[in-house]
């Protein structure tokens, strides 16, 4: 079976997963403790025999306690036994301060890690979180559990040979990365949930879109993953191919550096807001593959407020904000103050056919009010790299970019918006900090009762609307393509591959 996307990761190990698009390669190889099914919402245990809750005593009635109990019949692909001390040290890597990992989010709520046997595992954590069973080494963050055996002697793992030549437990193993092309994978017959059904699958990287649209057209590929909305317009009506739509809880946003002079000021992100026309750019550019957005939370999500209404397009109100702001009329219809025009880079990925579209589309809208966006487009891989290595999102390197923001099924996003988020710690690209934010993202992390949490994200959301750290534009779908005639293929809305072993033809 053949799988192509447009971005190769950097690096196979899971524990430096910097997008989706390495994911979707670790989760062929490597496997988490708790899934996803593809409805979003039932719970899949994996390496874990059963998924945690207060009913079995998994989650302690404190919330503060995890219990996993795993299965007993897992090997890693070099034959040796998949134990609790894997994942005890997997955590550790995690929060070792030396490695270069992207995201820590939800494993610095762990206080301490106990392995009482070869089979259980129990996490003390600081203050009860909510999302602990999605979160901790589960899809939404491709669980990145590694074999102790085989890195436990490394005091860092930035440089290992395990990154070009990985060893899972998942239902496919790395035979070879030829680095610019392809990694192929063969089936693992000791695979616990038994053999694969299919026995090789060859992933392809393939930068522009419109030659990975002409594979599949032309049948040199069975599945493409990760598509662009661009690409789906393309892809659909292709003989012999089916589009598979999936929930997820994301947003297609403009992200703004709020550390940037100009965009300090709300009033300037205001602005922006009301120059962009969403329901165009979903007419446009989404295919149907889309909806506008309000705030951070799709409306499927059980906690999305519909009060949470954006700052709607009104190019008028963005001019008044402007001179609310200080701004006044300068040369070549730009605005300026105190002699210096509001000049803006623009960061896009250019392997991204829609983010180009789009990014040139809000461009206009920002002219059109006396904004200057300078775009800029990088490689995906680029926008994606980690802080120590100059990642546009994470090193800051943007005034606005262009950013499709995936999480996990859990309402949770104090990864994203929260102060201690702020890069490299987390994923909080536009450098947003407001206290008010944090202590309603927190209070919807320390409960398990679903109406407090609620309560808790509909402030979040109306703090969003209020302090613009991002004009989402629209709420999209994940699209993938495959095959006609491939069986099984039900993506969940973190990552396509999560039941690979199941697929066939």
């Amino acid at each position: 079976m053949r799988l192509g996307m447009t971005t190769e990761p950097r690096s196979l190990s899971p524990l430096f997963s910097l997008d989706d698009y390495a994911n979707t390669v670790d989760r062929l190889a490597f496997d988490v403790l708790i899934s996803v099914g593809s409805d979003g919402r039932t719970l899949v245990p994996r390496l874990a025999a059963e998924v945690p809750s207060l009913r079995n005593g998994g989650i302690s009635r404190d919330g503060r306690t995890l219990t996993y109990h795993l299965r007993r019949n897992v090997k890693w692909h070099d034959g040796v036994p998949f134990t609790s001390k894997d994942v005890a040290f997997s955590y550790h890597a995690i929060m070792n301060p030396a490695n270069n990992v992207p995201n820590r989010h939800g494993y610095d709520q762990i206080a301490s890690v106990a392995t009482p046997d070869p089979y259980t595992v129990v996490f003390r954590l600081k203050e009860p979180y909510a999302p602990a069973i999605t979160t901790l080494f589960g899809d939404d963050t491709c669980g990145p559990i590694l074999p102790e055996h085989l890195l436990g002697r490394y005091p860092n793992l930035n440089e290992v040979d395990f990154n070009q030549h990985p060893v899972g437990t998942g239902p496919f193993k790395v035979v070879r990365w030829d680095r610019g092309s392809s990694v192929e994978l063969d089936a693992n017959d000791d695979y616990y949930l038994g053999k694969p059904k299919l026995r090789r699958i060859s992933v392809r990287f393939v930068p522009d879109e419109n030659t990975l649209v002409t594979q599949m057209r032309t049948h040199e590929l069975d599945v493409f993953a990760e598509m662009s909305v661009n690409a789906y317009g393309q892809m659909r009506g292709i003989p012999g191919t089916r589009a598979v739509l999936s929930n997820v809880h994301g947003a297609a946003n403009l992200l703004m550096n709020t550390t940037h002079d100009a965009l300090r000021d709300p009033r300037v992100r205001r602005a922006i807001a009301a120059a962009i026309d969403k329901d165009a750019i979903v007419r446009n550019f989404a295919y149907g593959a889309g909806t506008v957005a309000g705030a951070d939370l799709p409306s499927f999500m059980w906690a999305y407020d519909p009060n949470a209404r954006a700052q709607p397009h009104d190019p008028a109100r963005a001019r008044a904000f402007l001179r609310d702001a200080g701004y006044v009329p300068g040369p070549g219809g730009i605005v300026q103050k105190a002699g210096r025009p509001l000049s803006l880079t623009f960061a896009y990925s250019q392997n991204n056919i829609a983010a180009r579209l789009i990014a040139v589309q809000i461009q206009s809208y920002l002219r059109e009010v006396g904004i200057d966006a300078q775009l800029k487009g990088f490689t995906t891989q680029m926008m994606f790299n980690a802080y120590a290595a100059g990642g546009i999102y994470q090193a800051g390197k943007f005034d606005l970019a262009w950013y499709t923001m995936t999480l996990g099924v859990d309402p949770d996003s104090s990864g994203r918006f929260t102060c201690g988020a702020i890069p490299p710690n987390g994923q909080n690209y536009s450098r947003y900090c407001n206290r008010e934010m944090d202590a309603a993202q927190t209070a919807g992390l320390r409960t398990f009762d679903l109406a407090a949490r609620k309560r808790a994200y509909a402030r979040s959301q109306e703090l969003l609307v209020h302090d613009v750290p991002a004009v989402f534009v629209f709420w999209p779908k994940n699209i993938d393509a495959a095959d006609a005639g491939l069986r099984g293929f039900a993506p969940n809305p973190s990552i396509a591959t999560w039941n690979a072993h199941e697929w066939s033809w």
